[in-house]
């Protein structure tokens, strides 16, 4: 009984986790969000983190803080330009 208890523990450490995708994606699009096409992949970036934040398995993948950075940034990335486009107007009017 215990060489089963012995084999179980040691096959369930050794499991590979997945890379959850949505994650990976939500955070590139919005570190490149940063920097070029703020409001489109700030848009990506958060629906992309929602579900990513979702549909993350914590036994099966990892890297969920990547859907919440990711989500964070995007919403920066939004509130950036949003708030860039009013201080610019501001300056024409």
């Amino acid at each position: 009984m215990d060489e089963e208890n012995e084999v179980i523990k040691e096959n369930s450490t050794n499991v590979e986790k997945n890379l959850n995708i949505c994650a990976l994606l939500s955070f590139i699009f919005s570190l490149v969000g940063l920097f070029v096409f703020g409001v489109p992949l700030g848009i990506a970036a958060i629906i992309l983190g929602i579900i990513g934040i979702v549909k993350f398995d914590n036994e099966k993948q990892k890297f969920k803080w990547m859907a919440i950075v990711g989500l964070v940034l995007g919403a920066v990335d939004i509130i950036a330009i949003l708030l860039s486009v009013v201080a610019l107007y501001s300056i024409i009017a």
